[in-house]
């Protein structure tokens, strides 16, 4: 089974050259940065010229300087979310087009298997954020053990990846699974795989803990899995 973890990541890492990943990873990276430039202008023109604090007694030159570090203050607060929550809108937006991904893996590496059918927009929309909140529900949900943990490293990092690598690992497989199987025949697989899909999640949740590599994890990420989901059986996977 690990052999052939390995095999299918190689192979995901190595079609990172692949056209349809840049487009992929392009538009992506566009959407995001639109939004969140929308985002620094809007918080640029809310917080010109604030005026948060007038005291009387104060010389007004005072009161002007102490308003200009509260602006400053808020701007550069702006600017720092945008930093830390940049690679998460951008995992946001490439889910948006795993599909393509799938289909690129599928042509370049099974041509001879029966194409996966793609999700229409609003399914991959409602998939995006599903990954998304699903992540941040049950990483709230665990905080407290993660707090209680902390002064065990590897308990904290085990509830982290056993958790995150279950939830990746069950929705990236899902989403390849039906393009090729009814919803319930996909959980089956899912279920009589779930050592294996949970390594794969594993392995998901440790790209995306690396910072860069966590840009472009969700099209490893997809890749990875639609080698795992063909690598299954064929009642499994046809």
């Amino acid at each position: 089974m690990i052999s052939g973890m390995v095999s299918a990541l190689v192979k995901a890492v190595v079609q990172l050259t692949d056209p349809a990943f840049w487009r992929v990873l392009w538009k992506a990276l566009v959407l995001t940065v639109a939004v969140f430039a929308g985002l620094v202008f809007l918080a640029w023109v809310l917080f010109a010229d604030l005026a948060l604090v007038d005291i009387s007694w104060l010389p007004q030159a005072v009161n002007d300087w102490l308003n200009g570090i509260i602006e400053w203050l808020a701007r550069s607060g702006v600017v720092l979310l945008v930093f830390l929550f940049f690679p998460a809108l951008a995992t946001l937006f490439v889910s948006l087009f795993l599909d393509d991904i799938a289909s690129a893996v599928e042509a370049r590496h099974y041509p001879r298997d029966p194409p996966g059918s793609g999700l229409a927009l609003g399914p991959s929309v409602l998939v995006a954020l599903q990954f998304a909140g699903v992540i941040v529900l049950a990483n709230l949900v665990a905080l407290p053990f993660y707090l209680l943990t902390f002064w065990f490293p590897p308990l904290s990092a085990f509830i982290f990846y056993g958790l995150n690598g279950y939830l990746l690992g069950r929705e990236y497989f899902e989403l390849v699974a039906l393009r090729h199987l009814p919803g319930p025949a996909a959980r089956q697989v899912r279920w009589e795989n779930r050592g294996r899909i949970l390594l794969g999640g594993v392995v998901v949740t440790f790209l995306l803990t690396i910072p860069v590599v966590n840009l472009v994890a969700p099209i490893l990420a997809t890749a990875f899995m639609v080698h795992v989901f063909k690598g299954l059986s064929p009642k499994g996977r046809v």
